[in-house]
């Protein structure tokens, strides 16, 4: 049985033991089977709680613990296809429903679809951090369950961190969220060297060692383990603290153009598209 895992985060925000607080469903419960329940402060209260309960249940389950072997990688294939399928619908088209019907304005149903899209960008990488700890170097070197198109956007298994603020800039922030991005960049910019270093060192010692003939593989495989949560844990973080710092609204928009850029990678119209301006082979 998958567990939830708490989500650190070095946002003011945080309580005292670096624990954000726990967000709640309309109903003042937590999501039920959520993937972390250390959620952006974007639910409140409303008549659509049960609605959002039935989506939460619903949400595609991690795969199960495994050990490496090829047959393990297949559950997060499975599970990323099912993640992506509920993302299409119905929580996406019920977070364009809710922004549609009140333009400008932040009520119960747009706090709880937009609840919901961020969990489920919450569930996305607690599978990652499972499937990390069956195979961190099929996860650190994305997984086969990656569309070609998003390849160029990967950084340590997932998208890179600063494409998430690029989004938010994208949507013409007030001068204040502007402020609030760069603040997230600054954290970015200091954060992902130091990943990076930790992974090629990593390598370094493996190959160092392997041919010395004294390679440790269980040690190697646990520092990418950890490499690829920690990527995760910044993430979990970068996402959190954007939703929080836009707030309402505008928070809700954010979501949505994040799960539309999402979903774009896997669109086959797109990725026809993309495999037309792929140059054939001995061009």
């Amino acid at each position: 049985q998958w567990q939830p895992t708490s989500v650190l985060s070095s946002s003011p925000t945080s309580g005292g033991d670096g624990r954000r607080p726990l967000r709640k469903l309309p109903n003042g419960q937590t999501p039920p089977d959520s993937p972390d329940q250390s959620l952006a402060p974007a639910a409140s209260r409303g008549a659509s709680a049960a609605a959002s309960a039935s989506v939460f249940r619903s949400m595609p389950r991690p795969p199960p613990l495994g050990r490496g072997a090829p047959g393990a990688r297949r559950p997060m294939r499975d599970f990323f296809a099912a993640w992506l399928a509920t993302l299409r619908s119905p929580l996406l088209p019920l977070l364009r429903r809710a922004l549609s019907s009140s333009p400008g304005a932040w009520n119960d149903p747009l706090s709880s679809a937009a609840a919901a899209v961020e969990a489920h960008f919450e569930a996305h990488w607690s599978a990652l951090d499972s499937a990390a700890r069956q195979d961190p170097a099929q996860v650190i070197c994305a997984g086969d369950w990656r569309s070609p198109l998003e390849l160029p956007f990967l950084w340590l298994g997932d998208f890179h961190p600063s494409l998430l603020t690029s989004l938010l800039r994208s949507l013409s922030p007030s001068p204040r969220l502007l402020a609030s991005a760069d603040r997230v960049d600054r954290r970015i910019r200091a954060a992902v060297p130091v990943l990076s270093d930790r992974l090629r060192h990593a390598q370094e010692v493996f190959t160092s060692a392997e041919v010395a003939g004294g390679a440790d593989l269980e040690a190697f495989l646990e520092e990418l383990k950890a490499v690829a949560l920690e990527a995760n844990r910044l993430r979990r973080g970068v996402l959190s603290d954007l939703v929080a710092a836009a707030g309402g609204h505008q928070a809700a928009l954010f979501l949505e153009a994040l799960s539309r850029f999402v979903l774009s990678m896997h669109d086959p119209v797109v990725l026809r598209r993309f495999d037309h301006c792929r140059p054939s082979p001995g061009s």
